[in-house]
């Protein structure tokens, strides 16, 4: 699962599919940008296949790894399945993401793809490589993996999918009826860009509470806090909200809002929740208006990644990431998409089935909509409803 901040491997025993192992690195090519434009314009302007090299070295090092700790020669892999998003999946394959950066945006590549892993697993070079299909510019196969993985289809009623990392990505819809959408959420729940900012390891603050008027926080690991990770980001302003410190246009009483000895949020972290969280909700609000259903309509929320499992369902509606009425119905999924490419690696069957998926999903192209430059600047305050 190629993710753009993290990607996470794992061995499976093909015959039981059993997991033998699970890896994870960081991506190597956030070096040349935190978002998946700024490393579309590194290649562009660059044309040395730097990124793509970044990440082919990272694939070996975490196959080797994976194999390693399994006890197993990599020569063993017969069958390599990748999920990522449309830059990583280009970058990955040496696809010219031009079109990623124009109007109207959509992938060089989409359909599912078969090939032979030698030429990017070259510590697995006799075993096949399977890529999941793109749906769209910024709706790739790691969103294709998370439908994969909880059988979208089979859904009787209203579900709306998020995953929210650097992207955002969503899916609405039920039975063979859906529509998808994708918006540049911005790394600041992944720790990016924020003062204190960390990724989910030991020494992030992940959780924030209010007790006898304080703000009480929980540390990964359990010891000295060293910075805060996007659920804590998330915890601190729900709270800081609620006890006045920041009011509803999101402006904060002081610079620094502390959480311990050595670690607060500013004023400009508090910015970038809100951009942050404007844009999810907003993508949320436009597709339920073009499927012309209600908030009220969606009965299940299934909330995919790392930030999505580890967030607090009562502060994401605090803030208005999401619609307060679906605080009930939201369940955290864990890592969705890299569970679809487990299943499309141990079954053939749901291979073929995810271009199904991915073919019959709806896009919502956003940027082209007049409305949601609208409804985006009405989200940006921290309002109920």
């Amino acid at each position: 699962d190629i993710g753009t901040t993290t990607v996470v491997g794992y061995l499976l025993d093909g015959k039981t599919g059993k997991e033998l192992s699970v890896v994870s690195t960081p991506n190597l090519q956030r070096e040349y940008g935190a978002d998946v434009i700024s490393r579309v314009q590194y290649t562009l302007k660059e044309k040395s296949g730097r990124l793509q090299k970044l990440i082919l070295k990272a694939l070996s090092e975490l196959t080797f790894q994976a194999a390693e700790k399994a006890s197993i020669n990599t020569d063993r892999i017969s069958l390599v399945c990748v999920v990522g998003n449309t830059c990583m999946h280009h970058l990955l394959l040496g696809i010219d993401p031009t079109p990623l950066t124009t109007p109207p945006y959509m992938p060089n590549v989409r359909k599912a793809l078969e090939l032979s892993a030698k030429d990017y697993f070259p510590v697995a070079e006799s075993a096949a490589l399977r890529v999941l299909p793109n749906i769209a510019g910024f709706v790739g196969a790691d969103t294709v993996g998370c439908l994969s993985a909880v059988d979208f289809d089979s859904f009787e009623d209203w579900t709306l999918l998020v995953d929210i990392g650097t992207n955002g990505e969503m899916v609405l819809g039920k039975g063979k009826k859906r529509i998808a959408c994708s918006t540049a959420a911005g790394p600041a729940f992944e720790g990016a860009k924020i003062e204190c900012g960390m990724c989910g390891a030991d020494g992030a603050i992940d959780h924030v509470w209010l007790e006898n008027g304080e703000a009480r926080c929980s540390v990964i690991g359990g010891g000295k806090a060293k910075g805060i990770c996007g659920s804590g980001l998330l915890d601190a302003v729900a709270v800081f909200l609620k006890n006045g410190t920041i009011n509803s246009r999101g402006r904060a009483k002081e610079k620094k809002l502390p959480l311990c000895d050595c670690v607060y949020i500013t004023q400009k972290d508090i910015r970038e929740v809100q951009l942050a969280k404007s844009a999810i909700r907003t993508g949320i609000e436009l597709m339920a208006g073009h499927m012309g259903i209600s908030m009220t309509d969606i009965q299940t929320v299934l909330l995919a990644g790392a930030f999505g499992n580890r967030l607090s369902p009562e502060s994401a509606c605090e803030i208005g990431l999401l619609p307060p009425v679906l605080l009930k119905k939201i369940q955290p999924i864990g890592n969705a998409a890299g569970e679809g490419a487990k299943r499309c690696a141990l079954n053939r069957e749901a291979f073929e089935k995810s271009r199904i998926l991915a073919e019959e999903t709806e896009f919502l192209e956003l940027a082209s909509m007049p409305e949601f430059q609208i409804e985006y600047i009405n989200r940006l305050d921290f309002m109920e409803g």
